[in-house]
């Protein structure tokens, strides 16, 4: 019995052993197996990242009301959440008046074109004494956007017109004098004033 046991234990190591090291050739076959296969390296991250990026209608994107780089905000619409730094930036002082401001002031240095942001139709083409000439259009989804105080206007009252199409320029009006030239822009949804910096932002077919 002593005998038997003595070979029993060395068989198990030599089993043991041997079954270490089969295990260890194939695992190293798999790996250099796996390393030498061909591989279409045009597949990248980025084109996974670009599959999953959501597809925008170009066709239901909103502009701004002008083209030129050099425009910048002058005063923001008053919004009653804002912060109280852009609540300041969004209140007009004219004639010893403090407003609230119900659009936004697009300015600049230099006489900028200014464009419909959607289609639509001309409401009405008016001049007021304060504020200047005032354009209105009427899009689609109860959408009306109103461009004031600009000049050179190129559109006919009662017409159909395209988003990007030129309404006129730049102007000033008794209220922005403090501008060398100025668009107060105003946009109406469901008859209600909105942001229109927080409206470029939407897809028409979302609301």
């Amino acid at each position: 019995m002593i005998k038997v046991k003595k070979l029993i234990v060395p068989s198990i190591y030599v089993t043991a052993v041997t079954i270490i090291i089969a295990s260890i050739v194939l695992v190293t076959t798999s790996i250099n197996k796996y390393l030498t296969i061909p591989r279409d390296y045009n597949y990248s991250i980025q084109t996974e990242f670009e599959n999953t990026l959501p597809v925008v209608d170009v066709e239901n994107t909103i502009i701004k009301p002008y083209l030129s780089e050099n425009v910048t905000v002058g005063k923001y619409f008053y919004d009653f959440e804002a912060d109280e730094e852009r609540q300041q930036n969004s209140i007009i002082f004219y004639e010893n008046t403090y407003m609230q401001n119900s659009g936004v002031d697009y300015i600049s240095d230099e006489t900028f074109d200014i464009v419909s942001v959607l289609d639509g139709e001309v409401m009405s083409i008016e001049t007021d004494a304060t504020l200047g000439n005032i354009v209105k259009i009427k899009h689609d989804k109860n959408i009306i956007t109103v461009y004031q105080g600009i000049d050179n206007i190129e559109i006919e009252e009662g017409t159909k017109i395209n988003q990007g199409t030129i309404i006129g320029t730049s102007g000033t009006s008794k209220i922005n004098t403090n501008y060398t030239t100025s668009l107060h822009f105003e946009v109406y949804y469901n008859g209600e004033l909105i942001d229109p910096e927080s409206f470029y932002t939407l897809n028409i077919e979302d609301l």
